[in-house]
């Protein structure tokens, strides 16, 4: 290991000779390495203190148009409000869609949730439609539903909340939302196992019901993009 020698005293003839070179003195030669020692220090500090601070997914701006991914087929079910609706009810119109049922405990909640703030962002946005479909329609009567929209405070004609035919609810996830979607068998439900298997995601459609993009429920960089996208959508 390489060791560093500890500087002699100038002696006065040194001096006196230009021809001789001169040592630098130990007081001059403690300051400056004190003071690049405490450079590197400073840098090196400022990149442990980085690699622990807490840091943000950054959610890159789309360089062209939203993709279409295929188009949601007419259905017909029953809205909250007892009312039957279809698909054509939402022709020319932005929409948002999630599946969901009320007796969910697992990530439902924080999807009805982030809805929740959706409508908000979007309350003046008189062209978008959130619409929120129960995977589990045989409990998830129009009067539950009436009773879990109000707890997120859902506006009556902005979010709507459908119950129907399990059939068409599972045929409408699986093949036109491309979205699964899976009853848990009765012996295997459980504290820690959904009665309803679903995906998580939410769907935006365009106003001819088309697929144009897909955003995870629980994720806010998802869902800033899902509103700029709502606005890109606008202007189709």
């Amino acid at each position: 290991m390489n060791r560093v020698e500890s500087e002699a005293p100038i002696e006065s003839s040194a001096i006196s000779d230009p021809s001789r070179p001169v040592a630098v003195s130990s007081p001059q030669y403690a300051f400056w390495w004190g003071l690049i020692l405490l450079l590197i220090g400073g840098v090196l500090g400022a990149g442990v203190m980085s690699a622990f601070q807490p840091t943000r997914t950054i959610v890159a701006k789309r360089t062209g148009p939203l993709q279409v991914y295929g188009r949601v087929s007419d259905f017909k079910l029953t809205e909250r409000s007892g009312d039957e609706v279809s698909g054509d009810d939402l022709m020319g119109r932005v929409w948002i869609a999630d599946f969901f049922f009320t007796s969910c405990a697992g990530i439902c909640p924080i999807m009805s949730s982030a809805m929740e703030r959706l409508q908000t962002r979007l309350e003046n946005v008189e062209e978008v439609t959130l619409v929120s479909i129960s995977v589990d329609p045989e409990r998830d009567t129009p009067e539950r539903l009436r009773q879990y929209a109000k707890r997120y405070h859902a506006d009556e004609t902005g979010w709507w909340f459908l119950t129907g035919d399990k059939k068409v609810i599972y045929q409408l996830s699986q093949d036109s939302f491309r979205l699964g979607v899976e009853e848990t068998p009765p012996d295997q439900r459980g504290p820690e196992v959904e009665d309803v298997l679903h995906s998580s995601k939410f769907v935006l459609l365009d106003r001819q019901s088309r697929i144009r993009g897909y955003y995870d429920g629980d994720d806010k960089d998802a869902l800033d993009l899902l509103v700029a996208d709502v606005q890109e959508l606008l202007k189709e």
